[in-house]
Protein backbone atom coordinates (compact mmCIF):
# COMPACT_ATOMS: atom_id res chain seq x y z
CA UNK A 1 0.00 0.00 0.00
CA UNK A 2 1.31 3.54 -0.84
CA UNK A 3 1.49 6.18 1.41
CA UNK A 4 -1.10 8.63 0.89
CA UNK A 5 -0.57 11.68 -1.53
CA UNK A 6 -1.81 15.34 -0.59
CA UNK A 7 -2.72 16.01 -4.38
CA UNK A 8 -5.52 12.66 -4.43
CA UNK A 9 -6.94 14.01 -1.29
CA UNK A 10 -7.14 17.75 -2.58
CA UNK A 11 -8.79 16.04 -5.25
CA UNK A 12 -11.39 14.36 -3.75
CA UNK A 13 -12.26 17.64 -1.48
CA UNK A 14 -12.98 19.58 -4.79
CA UNK A 15 -14.34 16.94 -6.75
CA UNK A 16 -16.94 16.02 -3.78
CA UNK A 17 -17.37 20.00 -2.69
CA UNK A 18 -18.33 20.54 -6.50
CA UNK A 19 -20.98 17.79 -6.52
CA UNK A 20 -22.33 18.86 -3.02
CA UNK A 21 -22.61 22.97 -4.13
CA UNK A 22 -24.64 21.80 -7.22
CA UNK A 23 -27.00 19.58 -5.07
CA UNK A 24 -26.98 21.88 -2.51
CA UNK A 25 -27.63 24.84 -5.26
CA UNK A 26 -30.75 23.00 -6.47
CA UNK A 27 -32.31 21.48 -3.28
CA UNK A 28 -31.51 23.93 -0.70
CA UNK A 29 -35.06 25.00 -0.14
CA UNK A 30 -36.28 21.51 0.19
CA UNK A 31 -33.39 19.89 2.23
CA UNK A 32 -34.10 19.51 6.13
CA UNK A 33 -31.97 21.68 8.83
CA UNK A 34 -28.71 20.25 9.25
CA UNK A 35 -28.12 19.38 13.07
CA UNK A 36 -25.76 20.95 15.04
CA UNK A 37 -23.99 17.71 16.50
CA UNK A 38 -24.19 16.30 12.84
CA UNK A 39 -20.49 16.27 12.53
CA UNK A 40 -19.92 15.06 16.59
CA UNK A 41 -19.44 11.08 15.59
CA UNK A 42 -16.49 12.21 12.94
CA UNK A 43 -14.83 14.59 15.57
CA UNK A 44 -14.99 11.51 18.02
CA UNK A 45 -13.36 9.52 15.49
CA UNK A 46 -10.85 11.77 14.97
CA UNK A 47 -9.90 11.83 18.25
CA UNK A 48 -10.04 8.30 18.37
CA UNK A 49 -7.47 8.22 15.59
CA UNK A 50 -5.12 10.47 17.20
CA UNK A 51 -5.15 8.53 20.78
CA UNK A 52 -4.94 5.34 18.57
CA UNK A 53 -1.66 6.73 16.59
CA UNK A 54 0.01 7.87 19.94
CA UNK A 55 -0.44 4.33 20.93
CA UNK A 56 0.97 2.64 18.25
CA UNK A 57 3.94 4.86 18.22
CA UNK A 58 4.35 4.18 21.75
CA UNK A 59 3.87 -0.14 21.35
CA UNK A 60 6.13 0.19 18.03
CA UNK A 61 8.78 1.66 20.04
CA UNK A 62 8.69 -1.38 22.44
CA UNK A 63 8.22 1.40 25.25
CA UNK A 64 8.08 0.02 28.66
CA UNK A 65 4.96 -0.92 30.30
CA UNK A 66 3.39 -1.74 26.40
CA UNK A 67 2.73 -5.05 25.10
CA UNK A 68 4.49 -5.79 21.09
CA UNK A 69 1.93 -5.52 18.35
CA UNK A 70 0.73 -7.60 15.87
CA UNK A 71 2.23 -7.00 12.39
CA UNK A 72 -1.31 -7.92 11.01
CA UNK A 73 -2.66 -4.98 13.53
CA UNK A 74 -0.27 -2.35 12.51
CA UNK A 75 -1.56 -3.31 8.85
CA UNK A 76 -5.20 -2.97 9.50
CA UNK A 77 -4.78 0.35 11.46
CA UNK A 78 -2.64 1.86 8.31
CA UNK A 79 -5.78 0.34 6.00
CA UNK A 80 -8.40 2.53 8.70
CA UNK A 81 -5.99 5.64 8.60
CA UNK A 82 -5.71 5.37 4.83
CA UNK A 83 -9.59 5.38 4.21
CA UNK A 84 -10.15 7.41 6.94
CA UNK A 85 -8.11 10.52 5.38
CA UNK A 86 -9.93 9.66 2.06
CA UNK A 87 -13.55 10.01 3.84
CA UNK A 88 -12.06 13.28 5.90
CA UNK A 89 -11.28 14.71 2.16
CA UNK A 90 -15.02 14.50 1.04
CA UNK A 91 -16.57 15.70 3.69
CA UNK A 92 -13.99 18.52 3.78
CA UNK A 93 -15.72 19.15 0.53
CA UNK A 94 -18.97 19.11 1.11
CA UNK A 95 -18.74 20.80 4.22
CA UNK A 96 -17.35 23.65 2.28
CA UNK A 97 -19.87 23.10 -0.53
CA UNK A 98 -22.86 23.75 2.27
CA UNK A 99 -20.80 26.74 4.38
CA UNK A 100 -19.99 28.37 0.66
CA UNK A 101 -23.42 28.11 -0.03
CA UNK A 102 -25.66 29.27 3.64
CA UNK A 103 -22.95 31.70 4.66
CA UNK A 104 -23.71 34.42 2.42
CA UNK A 105 -27.52 33.92 2.30
CA UNK A 106 -27.92 34.06 5.85
CA UNK A 107 -30.74 36.89 5.43
CA UNK A 108 -32.20 35.11 2.37
CA UNK A 109 -33.25 31.92 4.33
CA UNK A 110 -34.16 31.14 8.15
CA UNK A 111 -32.10 28.11 8.45
CA UNK A 112 -29.04 29.35 6.36
CA UNK A 113 -27.12 30.71 9.59
CA UNK A 114 -27.75 27.71 11.88
CA UNK A 115 -26.73 25.75 8.46
CA UNK A 116 -23.80 27.67 8.15
CA UNK A 117 -22.28 27.12 11.97
CA UNK A 118 -23.20 23.20 11.78
CA UNK A 119 -21.05 23.25 8.00
CA UNK A 120 -18.18 25.25 10.02
CA UNK A 121 -18.28 22.58 13.00
CA UNK A 122 -18.66 20.02 10.53
CA UNK A 123 -15.35 21.25 8.69
CA UNK A 124 -13.42 21.47 12.19
CA UNK A 125 -14.60 17.73 12.75
CA UNK A 126 -13.43 16.65 9.40
CA UNK A 127 -9.74 18.86 10.15
CA UNK A 128 -9.37 16.59 13.31
CA UNK A 129 -10.70 13.04 11.30
CA UNK A 130 -7.93 14.13 8.65
CA UNK A 131 -5.02 14.37 11.07
CA UNK A 132 -6.10 11.57 12.71
CA UNK A 133 -5.95 9.54 9.66
CA UNK A 134 -2.63 11.01 8.51
CA UNK A 135 -1.07 11.07 11.67
CA UNK A 136 -2.11 7.06 12.00
CA UNK A 137 -0.88 6.11 9.05
CA UNK A 138 2.86 7.71 9.30
CA UNK A 139 3.01 6.05 12.55
CA UNK A 140 2.00 2.48 10.92
CA UNK A 141 4.85 2.74 7.95
CA UNK A 142 7.43 0.21 7.96
CA UNK A 143 10.52 2.40 8.65
CA UNK A 144 13.86 2.60 6.13
CA UNK A 145 17.06 0.99 6.58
Amino acid sequence: MRPTRIRDLIAVAVVIGVAAYLFVWWQYRSLPQVPLTASVSVFLVGLIELQTASLTRQRLAGRPGTKPIMPITVARLAALAKASSVVAAALLGAWTALLVYTAPRTDEFGTAGRDALAAGLGLGAAMVLLAGGLLLERVCRVPKK
